[in-house]
Parts: structure tokens; sequence; C-alpha cells
């Protein structure tokens, strides 16, 4: 596996300047992956584990953070040569994950090769589980963030970041077509993944685009339409890289490259935790779940660096708030 021409291109964008402060959380380390695991995204289960995504192995991972000495324990296996890539929770329990075979010098899946699954976890009250094959993607080569419609919970919006739309998926009927694009979603000449994150809440779609270095959201309806004009809520400051992010009260929590969690407040204004031990290129963000102590504390997923040809320190880190 090599990342190298994905983190270099992604260092090597053009990025405006804007008025930002420091913060100085603790952060402690959760759990470090074996080398050559790139960890890309993470959903939190209502009993407060971790489910965190590598396309560079068939599986799905689950973490208990709270455990003596956390380890990733596999709880689905997907196709071998495949990885999953974007998660998001559709209902309590059930999560819908893309995957795909990627190229990871290019960012990109092999055309036809995108799935959606739907997993049911079990629960006290539930204790069976389930995956089922929704439907393959045959015209896109990247789906990369994930989010359910408010109100309709069987359509799940996805971030094409090529070719700068959003999908809306039916997990109910199977299909899936572009609800709407716009060209604050594109890519850029020098930059290959545009529109990245996405979350919704309260008629609104939440994003990063990771190539023009913007936050922004735009109203969307109970079927996912866009109902009005995308509004840009932050330009990334200088020398950072805008990856997927969590929502917390309005606000933003930008998992960013090279070493940094942004936070985006409601008046557009950053504060910048900085890391250079323990973010290291933080790919996605998601706030703990089931105690008021879970709530303040956001897992970022790493990435990890380059140590010759070897990815090291692909990890989930807690951020205390």
């Amino acid at each position: 596996m090599r990342l190298t021409t994905l983190l270099s291109s992604l260092f090597l964008a053009l990025l405006p300047s804007v008025h930002s402060a420091a913060l100085n959380p603790g952060i402690r380390n959760v759990f470090t992956f074996p080398i050559n695991t790139f960890v890309e995204n993470i959903a939190i289960r209502s009993n407060g584990n971790l489910l965190v995504t590598s396309p560079s192995v068939p599986t799905l991972f689950s973490v208990d953070p709270l455990a003596p000495s956390p380890n990733a324990s596999v709880i689905v296996r997907f196709p071998e040569g495949t990885g999953p890539w974007g998660i998001t929770e559709s209902s309590p329990d059930t999560f819908i994950i893309v995957t795909g075979i990627w190229d990871f010098a290019s960012t990109r899946a092999a055309l036809g090769s995108l799935t959606v699954w739907a997993l049911t976890l079990p629960t006290p009250s539930s204790p069976l589980s389930s995956i089922r094959n929704v439907t393959t993607i045959a015209n896109s080569t990247i789906i990369n963030g994930l989010a359910p419609v408010p109100g309709s919970p069987h359509l799940i919006l996805g971030a094409d970041s090529a070719a700068g739309a959003v999908y809306r998926i039916n997990t109910r009927t199977s299909t899936y077509s572009v609800v709407f694009s716009d060209p604050l979603f594109l890519p850029t000449a020098t930059a290959n993944l545009g529109i990245n994150g996405i979350r919704t809440k309260a008629g609104w779609l939440y994003f990063t685009n990771s190539a023009q270095g913007i936050f922004g959201r735009v109203p969307i309806n109970s079927q996912g339409e866009k109902t009005g004009a995308v509004e840009v809520l932050s330009n990334v400051p200088a020398g950072i890289i805008y990856d997927d992010f969590a929502l917390n009260a309005g606000e933003g929590w930008i998992a960013s490259h090279p070493n940094e969690v942004v936070q985006v407040k409601t008046d557009g204004s950053q504060s910048v935790v900085t890391n250079t031990t323990l973010l290291l290129n933080p790919t996605s963000a998601q706030f703990g779940r089931g105690s008021v102590k879970e709530s303040k504390t956001l897992y970022v997923t790493n990435g990890g660096w380059f140590a010759g040809n070897d990815l090291v320190n692909g990890s989930v880190v807690a951020v205390d708030l």
C-alpha cells in the first residue's frame, strides 16, 4: 500500500490565510493499528464503542475506548480486495458503509466497485445482527462522507469528491442518483478531493471541501434535496487541510492535515488544536456517547505517517475538551 502521493498532494494545495486562535486540550492515544493500516473514518455506537474504517483491509473494526487496554476487534469482513471508507449511522445501531477497491495514489476506487452495505449490530433489546448489500454505485469512483437525511433515515447522502456532487441512496429500494451538485463541491486542478466529509443536522447538510479549503452548509428538505444556496462558514487556516469533521451544538470540529483539529464556531471564528505527536494526518472525528464525559470527548482518527515504505501510527486518539 502506498499513500505518499495522496498525502503529499494534499499538502501542496494553495490555502488561504484566516484568523485563528490556539487551543490546548489534553490528547491521549486510544489505539494504534498495525503498520500499513490507513485509518479513514469513525462512527460511535449507542454503547460508546467506536466503529473504525480502513480501506487498507476488508474489515470493520470496533474499539471500546473505555477498556483498560483498548483493542481493535473485527466485527465485519467484506469481500477480499475491498476496503471500507465512509460510514454513518442511519438509525439506532444500524450503519451504512461504503466499500471499494481502492487505488491510494489517486484516492479513487475502481469504477463499479463501490458497494453500499447496511449493517445492523446487536443491542440488549435486539440480540441479532445482520448485514445487507444495498447496491453498487456504478458511475462513481469515490463516495467519501455519508450522512442520513433528517426525518428520512432510509435516505443516505454520499459525497462524490471527484464529481463535486452529492448522491442520494435509498436503502429501501436500493436506488441512487445525484441529488445535487455545486461549484463549491468541486476539486481543483492541484488537489483532487473536493467535497469530503458531510454531516446533517436540522435541515442542513454541512460539508468540507479539502481542495478548496472551505467548511460550509446547504439547506436540504426531507428528501435530501437542496433548497437554497451553499453558505461558506469558514476558510481553512494557512498550512492546513480540512478533512472530515464532527458537529457539536452548531460548531464544526474538523480533523485537519497535517497535525490539527480545527474548531469552527457559529460566528465563523476558528481555534486550532495542534499536536505533532498525537495528531498525525487526522482524517475524521466524532464525539463520544453514553455519558457527559464521553459527550465532551472528541475521538479523532489518524491516517498516519510514512516511515520508509511503511505507513505507521494509523490510530484513534481522544481529545478531552
